[in-house]
């Protein structure tokens, strides 16, 4: 993320929040009552799936509020780990979805269904397949400039509701052609189990957040290296921690300096490294210790 972006980031992200609330609040609608007029289970089951993505962005978006507020007395690093919890509920709201849709794809299986008005479920999921794919779109490259939680997780249960189209088409297709509604039901169960994989790894990703996981070691290693490369009296680093709260990532580490013992001079050096490491990555909270050699 560019410096100018992260000043843009809780504006860009509340107006992607909107966004998504006001797509899934349309495309709920419109399944909705297709569902009801197709009698189509995997219709019906996209129609719940889009009711809890509106439920969610509503969530997120009250959460991001939240986190965006400014570091206090009580908060010194901000609070940006309401983007975890927030991933972390969300998590379990698509897993919520995706039991509903085994449950009640088995009992329309054991009591009997059928499925009228093909030609308009079709069409109805070909609008809704469109409307999602140029929201996920916009979302993923939101998630992607501003290393944002919150974003990723917004476009990860989108693109599924837009895969999960392939398969509702395909099943309505079939159904039309063979007169069998196991392919509605059995398509139901598949969606299901597409959810399930991707509460696991939003629940995943949120709690190695809210457990202060840090960055991977390929990251750790090309910042060891900006260090090490900044200026010739920096001769070794260690202590290099990181954290990752919200879009925001916290470093502190110790550097060794040699034959410098003007403080004036070393504090430059440290301030430098720290514009330095900020330029590679602009959304980071960079502490600086500088040892003499040895010590």
């Amino acid at each position: 993320m560019p410096k100018e972006g992260i000043d843009l980031y809780p504006n860009q992200t509340r107006r992607a929040l909107r966004l998504a609330i006001g797509v899934a609040f349309l495309l709920m609608i419109v399944k909705f009552v297709t569902g009801l007029v197709t009698h189509s289970m995997a219709i019906l089951a996209s129609a719940l799936d889009s009711m809890l993505d509106m439920l969610v962005s509503i969530l997120n978006f009250f959460a991001f509020r939240a986190a965006s507020k400014p570091p206090d007395e009580e908060h010194a690093y901000g609070h940006g780990k309401v983007e975890s919890l927030a991933g972390l509920f969300q998590s379990l709201f698509i897993g919520v979805s995706g039991s509903y849709l085994v449950y009640e794809s088995v009992g329309r299986f054991f009591r009997g269904s059928f499925v009228r008005e093909i030609p308009l479920g079709i069409g109805v999921i070909f609008f809704s397949a469109l409307a999602t794919w140029f929201l996920s779109r916009r979302l993923n490259a939101l998630a992607k400039h501003n290393r944002s939680l919150i974003l990723g997780a917004e476009k990860a249960h989108y693109a599924m509701d837009f895969l999960s189209y392939g398969g509702v088409l395909l099943a309505l297709i079939l159904v039309g052609w063979t007169g069998n509604v196991f392919w509605d039901l059995g398509v139901s169960i598949l969606v299901a189990l597409y959810i399930f994989k991707e509460a696991i790894k939003i629940f995943t990703h949120a709690v190695s957040e809210l457990l202060d996981k840090g960055l991977p070691d390929t990251e750790l290693r090309q910042i060891k290296r900006i260090i090490l490369e900044h200026h010739p009296a920096v001769v070794g680093v260690h202590n290099l921690r990181s954290r990752i709260v919200g879009n925001r990532i916290f470093l502190d580490f110790h550097i060794e300096i040699r034959g410098e013992d003007d403080f004036k001079k070393a504090h430059h050096m440290t301030e430098s490294l720290i514009a330095k490491i900020t330029d590679h990555l602009p959304n980071a909270d960079v502490t600086v210790h500088y040892d003499p050699e040895g010590e």
